[in-house]
């Protein structure tokens, strides 16, 4: 732990539910999670702890001194909140990289309520994952979901159909995902896609 005396930082204790291990040996069920948040006044990013309550998370951990904690200290760098929904029965590829899983769970709607204008934000924040596997996650949204979301997905791969640090292959794919999914976008002035209204995916915070 590095300390910053701007921001001095405390320890808390967080009593976490366990839905899904996507990797290591954390046992399910509730757990105790510990992490350092700051102690007083912060300026910037949201810092770790400021959570909904009973929100829905990933977390990155590691075990220290016997007992489970953040993988990060004061600013939140190594959780994020899941808007789709539960995912009780999910099932992880082992072969796979983790950010395959991450995406998995990030852009996949699951079981329970689920806030479309909060999941469209998401959608629009993205996963860590490779962008031909973020492609073809975006095209399933774009198919298979409302208004909302599918005019997230559909800015996603119009962003994807316009990357120039993307290869051309992975360009055309983004290109006809949007036309499978009759995305409808427009090229803005700006370069950035128009698929519709969105005012109310921007207005939504940040995860």
């Amino acid at each position: 732990m590095h300390s910053d005396p701007k921001y001095p930082l405390q320890l808390r204790r967080l009593q976490v539910r366990v839905e899904n291990i996507l990797k290591g040996d954390v046992s399910r069920g509730t757990v105790a999670v510990y992490y350092f948040t700051f102690a007083g006044e912060f300026d910037g990013p949201r810092p770790l702890g400021m959570w909904s309550v009973e929100s829905r998370r990933i977390l990155w951990l590691r075990r220290e001194a016997g007992v489970l904690r953040t993988a990060c200290d004061g600013w939140d760098g190594c959780t994020w909140e899941v808007y789709s929904g539960a995912h009780p029965h999910f099932t992880i590829a082992h072969q796979k990289p983790i950010d395959y899983a991450v995406a998995d769970i990030l852009l996949t709607r699951g079981e329970g309520k689920v806030n479309d204008r909060r999941f469209a934000r998401a959608v629009q924040l993205g996963a860590p994952s490779p962008e031909d596997y973020l492609i073809e996650k975006y095209q399933h949204l774009a198919v298979t979901e409302g208004l909302t979301i599918k005019t997230a997905a559909c800015i996603q791969l119009g962003i994807c159909a316009q990357d120039r640090g993307a290869s051309q292959s992975l360009r055309n794919i983004a290109r006809e995902a949007m036309r499978q999914a009759d995305c409808g976008c427009i090229t803005k002035p700006d370069g950035m896609p128009d698929c519709g209204a969105n005012a109310d995916i921007r207005s939504d915070p940040p995860r």
